[in-house]
């Protein structure tokens, strides 16, 4: 019996993954558009080498990442030479600041905020209480389906508005680059359960030393390709059609068994067949976008930051990364922008606005010889409270299998969640294999 071909759609994490659990068991092609793989976890090809490197935005990873680490892991990604771990720390330089401690969950967290500067010991327990009462609601919206708004949450706990502003929000930004009136509690919530109420280990921070295109795409695209899995860049899909009579899928004029769909949702909304449901057309187009901006900063002095991830509570860039706390360049630093899309954002001089607050951390410095501005302005779907999951039983009827970070149930757009979800798209493939064969008219 000849094994199954299928094509993966699409080269970003979700892809990859999925291409990664398909090898061996059918034979795989990935098609991925752009001359790289990576999607919007890749290097940046840079004109001047101004930088050590430059990477699309700054990404990091958390403990609890473990499909993504042991993607990696699996290509043979030397994890200390190309990943900074260190404990979970919140350094509000203007505000409150913690670092778990070496316990066991949940005294690393209890210890760590009870130990933390910037609050007094009744306004630590009142984030304390808080965070336990989100667990409790947790639990029960788990098994209720229930969900709300972070916005809804904190008014109905009356939390204070020092911990809205020098906690949740800068905590929502980051986790769900979603606003409060609009963040679902639920994932806040799952991304929690797994992460930082888990266990010390699943709480640390993990961000790459370099560049994401040496140290995580190429490793990952040799594993691709030791598995025989035949990678074509540069090659753009215009369509997909039904095969005509029992299963299988046109892409554009290349028969396949099966196809995994890991682009980007308003890519897919194009690619899918015409008579594809309203409610999967509808589902789609509803999705809503937000940017994320990155600021490169290069000075001819040292930039000593006093945290790996440096916040500012009052400030319009949400966290400075200083590479030399990396084992990289200390003359370089990357700004982070969470909802760079929100009217209050708007027009804004980036570049300038970075200097300036930095400014406030290091007051010596000058001006800055090098700077680079990133704009991922449709970074992450917007993750939104009661937000219904993409419809994919008409899909996969018809041997069609949607992956990316924005199909994941449980979290936000995460690379956790991209590499999962392909995982996931592979394994409901196979299992959909021996389904009887059903005969559909090509379009």
């Amino acid at each position: 019996m000849n094994r199954r071909k299928v094509a993966v759609i699409g080269g970003g994490w979700a892809g990859m993954a999925a291409a990664e659990a398909l090898a061996g068991k059918t034979d795989v092609v990935l098609l991925e558009a752009g001359k790289v793989l990576g999607g919007r976890a890749r290097a940046v090809r840079q004109s001047h080498h101004d930088f050590s490197f430059i990477d699309n935005g700054q990404h990091m990873l958390l403990g609890a990442y473990h499909q993504c680490l042991g993607l990696l892991q699996r290509a043979g990604v030397d994890a200390q030479a190309v990943l900074h771990r260190e404990r979970m720390s919140w350094y509000q330089a203007d505000g409150f600041r913690f670092q778990a401690a070496r316990w066991r969950s949940p005294w690393h967290l209890l210890v760590g905020i009870i130990k933390g500067r910037g609050a007094t010991v009744r306004e630590k327990w009142q984030l304390l209480k808080h965070m336990r009462r989100l667990q409790v609601w947790h639990r029960g919206a788990v098994e209720n389906g229930q969900d709300m708004t972070v916005a809804q949450w904190l008014e109905s706990e009356q939390v204070a508005q020092k911990w809205q502003q020098q906690f949740w929000q800068p905590l929502v930004w980051g986790a769900l680059n979603t606003a409060l009136r609009e963040a679902s509690l639920l994932r806040l919530g799952n991304v929690l359960q797994d992460g930082v109420w888990s266990t010390r280990a699943n709480s640390d921070m993990v961000l790459p030393k370099t560049d994401l295109g040496q140290s995580w795409v190429e490793p990952v695209a040799g594993l691709l390709r030791r598995k025989k899995v035949v990678v074509e860049t540069a090659r753009r899909v215009s369509a997909l059609s039904h095969a005509g009579e029992g299963h299988g899928v046109w892409v554009d004029d290349d028969y396949f068994d099966a196809v995994v769909l890991a682009v980007a949702p308003y890519h897919a909304s194009q690619l899918l067949p015409r008579n594809v449901p309203g409610d999967v057309s509808a589902a789609l187009s509803s999705l809503a976008y937000h940017a994320i901006t990155t600021v490169y900063l290069r000075y001819e002095q040292n930039v000593d930051l006093p945290a790996t991830l440096t916040g500012l509570a009052h400030g319009k860039v949400q966290w400075f990364i200083g590479r030399g706390r990396l084992g990289g360049d200390n003359n370089e630093v990357t700004a982070v922008i969470s909802l760079a899309d929100a009217p209050a954002h708007r027009d804004v001089d980036w570049a300038q606005v970075a200097h300036q607050e930095l400014l406030n951390l290091c007051p010596l410095l000058s001006h800055p010889v090098a700077v680079r501005v990133i704009t991922e302005k449709r970074a992450t779907v917007s993750c939104c409270a009661n937000r219904q999951p993409i419809p994919q039983a008409w899909l996969r009827q018809h041997d069609i299998y949607l992956a990316g970070d924005y199909v994941h149930d449980r979290y936000p757009c995460t690379l956790e969640g991209a590499v999962q979800s392909g995982q996931l798209a592979a394994a409901a493939l196979l299992a959909d294999a021996g389904r009887p064969a059903m005969a559909f008219k090509r379009l």
